[in-house]
C-alpha cells in the first residue's frame, strides 16, 4: 500500500530507501539504469518523474511537465516517494542527461535559497522614525568589521539615515546597483541580486529585493566571503 502524502514539513524523503535525498535516490536509479517512473508526494502534491534506461525522459506535476515540473520536485523539502516499474510513458520532453539535471536542480535550489535571505536581509515594511533603520544597524553591529549599514529605496532614497556617512554611502550603493544591472544586462546574466566591491581599504555590498536594497560598508581587513556569509546570517535571524 502506497504511503499518503505527508500533512506537515520535514526535512528529507522517507520511502522505500529512508535517509537519502531525493537527488541520491534519482542519481542511484539512474546508475541502475531503471525504467518506469518515480512518484513523489509532498502535502498535497504529488508529481511524476519517468525513467527510461537510467535516464529522465518526463515529468508531471500538475500544470507542469518536463524540465520545469522536474526542478519543481526537486525543490520539495521533504516528502514521500515510491517506485513504480510498470508505469511508464511514451513521452519524450526532457532530453538532457542525469546528471546535468541534477546538477541543474540543485543550482536552482541554491538560487532559490539565497534569493529568500536576500529578502529577509532588505525587507522594511513601513518604517516609522528610526525604527527601520536602527534594526538593521542593531543587527549589523555584532560583527566588528561593519563600519555603516543602510536601507534605501530602489531610486536612491535612504531609508531612516540622515548622516552625511549614509549620504556617501547611498550614493555609492545606487551607483553599483546600476552599474550592476549594466552588467547582467551586456552578459545575459539575468537580473542583479547581489553584489560585492572587494577593496584594500573598504568592502561594499548590496544586496537586492522586491523594493528596497541593503548597502553595507566594511573594513578592507574583512574576509570579503565570510563576512558575505555573516551578514546573510545576522540579519535572516528572527
Amino acid at each position: 500500500m502506497a504511503q499518503p502524502a505527508l500533512q506537515t514539513e520535514q526535512n528529507g524523503f522517507v520511502g522505500a530507501v529512508s535517509g537519502m535525498s531525493l537527488a541520491d535516490i534519482i542519481q542511484v536509479k539512474g546508475g541502475n539504469r531503471y525504467s518506469g517512473s518515480l512518484i513523489v508526494e509532498h502535502l498535497n502534491k504529488s508529481g511524476i518523474v519517468y525513467f527510461r534506461d537510467g535516464e529522465i525522459v518526463h515529468a508531471e506535476l500538475g500544470h507542469l511537465d518536463g524540465e520545469e515540473a522536474f526542478y519543481a520536485v526537486m525543490g520539495w523539502a521533504g516528502g514521500t516517494f515510491r517506485s513504480e516499474p510498470k508505469l511508464s510513458t511514451t513521452n519524450r520532453t526532457i532530453n538532457q542527461s542525469l546528471g546535468f539535471l541534477i546538477l541543474e536542480a540543485l543550482r536552482r535550489m541554491d538560487e532559490a535559497k539565497h534569493s529568500s535571505q536576500q529578502e529577509k536581509l532588505v525587507e522594511v515594511s513601513s518604517p516609522k522614525g528610526d525604527a527601520g533603520m536602527s534594526d538593521i544597524s542593531t543587527k549589523l553591529s555584532v560583527i566588528p568589521e561593519i563600519e555603516h549599514a543602510l536601507v534605501m529605496t530602489k531610486d536612491g532614497a535612504v531609508v531612516d539615515d540622515t548622516s552625511y556617512q549614509a549620504e556617501i554611502l547611498g550614493a555609492n550603493g545606487l551607483f553599483l546597483a546600476l552599474f550592476s544591472e549594466q552588467i547582467g544586462s551586456q552578459f545575459g546574466i539575468g537580473e542583479f541580486k547581489a553584489a560585492t566591491v572587494h577593496g584594500s581599504e573598504h568592502h561594499l555590498f548590496l544586496f537586492d529585493s522586491k523594493r528596497h536594497l541593503l548597502c553595507v560598508s566594511a573594513n578592507g581587513s574583512a574576509n570579503v566571503n565570510s563576512l558575505d556569509s555573516e551578514i546573510r546570517r545576522v540579519i535572516g535571524q528572527k
